[in-house]
């Protein structure tokens, strides 16, 4: 794949060097300075200097011709001008950095973005479900598709330990995709017949909203109750 990477910092640098292997990588960066020290350190990757909000910059890297193009500048502006750009340009799918979470409700498809990607919110979400709900963990959120996937790990005490995925009644919203075994015993497939066991970690596709209350009652998972509910 052609992936052209905008954002020399960081978190450019980490995804270029993770991704050079086995892909196509262009990095844009406009410091000067920035632009030098990447094309030492990562000499295999064509990095180029310049603004890439200005379309001839982009079309200079091939956002045309690309399969994916990744904001990550520390500017939220920056990264949806890039974005919408990038689809003028009909440029390949568009994963975009949120800097400040207030700024999220931006960053969807009418402004370029296929999947926006927020670390402030993204921590949040993760220590908060796990201070109210302590057992679902989200591993993947694609918004432009209404797609989450995320893993539940049963406890002991569960009520499907011992059980099969087929005598688990999930909201209609939530498939099992896998079955990770615990202590190490691999992956299991998702079937009726696969038998469920303590620390088992199962993973959730859910479409559209989760209720993530159903999802552990069904699993017979205890929760706390929610403020008001006596």
């Amino acid at each position: 794949m052609k992936i052209i990477i905008v954002g020399g910092g960081k978190t450019g640098a980490y995804l270029a060097e993770r991704l050079q292997h086995d892909h196509e990588i262009v990095l844009i960066e406009q410091r000067r300075e920035r632009v030098e020290h990447l094309r030492i350190a990562l000499p295999e990757i064509e990095t180029l200097l310049g603004d890439a909000c200005e379309p001839e910059v982009l079309e200079a890297a091939g956002a045309a011709g690309s399969d994916m193009v990744i904001a990550v500048t520390g500017d939220d502006e920056d990264n949806l001008v890039v974005a919408m750009l990038t689809k003028v340009l009909e440029g390949g799918m568009v994963y975009a950095r949120v800097n400040h979470p207030q700024n999220e409700w931006l960053f969807d498809k009418d402004w370029g973005v296929d999947v926006p990607v927020s670390s402030p919110a993204m921590l949040y979400g993760l220590i908060g479900r796990d201070l109210v709900l302590g057992n679902v963990v989200p591993l993947l959120d694609l918004r432009a598709d209404d797609v989450v996937v995320e893993e539940v790990t049963l406890p002991a005490e569960a009520g499907a330990v011992g059980r099969t995925l087929a005598d688990v009644s999930l909201p209609a919203n939530v498939s099992v995709i896998a079955v990770i075994a615990a202590g190490g015993a691999g992956v299991l497939p998702a079937r009726g017949e696969t038998a469920l066991g303590a620390g088992d970690v199962l993973l959730l596709l859910t479409q559209g909203t989760l209720d993530e209350v159903a999802v552990l009652d069904a699993l017979g998972i205890t929760h706390p109750e929610e403020p008001g509910v006596e």
